[in-house]
């Protein structure tokens, strides 16, 4: 993955979760690798104190919610260091609380956000969501990844269309 979308990435963390800590990239493989039976986490990161904050895109309901307890516990389990997980949900998200904090012999933290007021947003979310699930993609779901990067922010082109061409990838397999 390219400078600019992990550059970018780290930004979204910033300012979707006023996230004050320095970021400084990926976490190594060999502290994320968790049980396969685990949700196995979206864009994890690393900090310069090793806490590790995991970056999630996903609509939210409590299977997700248990899902990430799951994750934090076992990434907590592996590495005895705060753990983090941002979801940033679309504005139909189903669980309302913006900070969930569950009793837990691990550390971590469970935060969401919801994605700004631009639709493509909730399009590509849609989308991907589809893709993890495992469902087929339709002629009109192809149609919107080809448009979201034009329908975006001129500014996040470059990003959405990285996005765009790695669910596509990954749809079409």
């Amino acid at each position: 993955m390219d400078k600019e979308n992990i550059e970018y990435k780290i930004q979204i963390i910033k300012d979707a979760f006023d996230e004050k800590r320095n970021i400084i990239g990926y976490a190594p493989n060999e502290m994320i690798n968790v049980n396969e039976d685990c949700h196995q986490g979206g864009d994890i990161f690393i900090t310069d104190k090793n806490e590790l904050i995991d970056l999630e895109y996903q609509d939210f309901d409590e299977a997700e919610l248990a899902k990430y307890v799951e994750l934090a516990e076992e990434l907590y389990e592996k590495n005895k260091v705060q753990i983090s997980i941002y979801v940033l949900c679309p504005r139909t998200v189903r669980i309302l609380a913006p900070e969930c904090r569950i009793k837990s012999e691990a550390t971590f933290t469970i935060k969401l956000a919801c994605w700004g007021g631009n639709p493509v947003y909730d399009m590509l979310f849609q989308i991907k969501e589809k893709i993890e699930k495992g469902i087929c993609l339709n002629d009109e779901d192809i149609y919107n990844l080809e448009m979201i990067p034009i329908m975006g922010p001129k500014e996040e082109r470059k990003n959405l269309r990285i996005e765009c061409l790695r669910l596509m990838n990954r749809a079409l397999r």
